[in-house]
């Protein structure tokens, strides 16, 4: 009997560990991301020249809203920059908070594209090629 007792409380023990650890790595990994750097490079794909003068607009989207409201569950947070491309084909910014951000590349003569969006970290980058129309 003491037997079955302790190998209860052993396995109520390690559920209630699991369940706590879950709920942790759940908080954790839905938080905003302070100072978030995105930076990238666009190049021509036929002869891998880089891309001056493309119009980068930068999606940002944040748990926590404008006024303050977090929910963890959706993004209540939504921000635009919109950044041109040096004679390197380089853009890059600094986003105070960020939980999720893609990227929509623009420039007259090629076809518009849209990178595949990342989740937030401190350095977020981006490396496009960009097909001409």
């Amino acid at each position: 009997m003491k037997r079955i007792i302790i190998k209860t409380i052993i396995i109520i023990f390690i559920i209630i560990t699991l369940i706590i650890t879950y709920f942790f790595m759940f908080y954790r990994s839905n938080q905003d991301v302070e100072n978030v750097k995105v930076e990238g490079h666009v190049f021509d794909s036929n002869n891998s020249l880089p891309l001056n003068n493309v119009k980068v607009t930068i999606i940002n989207e944040r748990y926590k809203s404008d006024n303050g409201h977090i929910n963890y569950d959706e993004y209540l947070g939504n921000d635009k920059i919109e950044l041109i491309t040096n004679d390197q084909g380089y853009y890059n910014t600094i986003l105070r908070k960020s939980a999720y951000v893609y990227v929509i590349l623009q420039k007259e003569g090629y076809k518009t594209y849209e990178e595949k969006g990342k989740y937030a970290k401190k350095l977020i980058v981006f490396k496009t090629y960009m097909n001409v129309k």
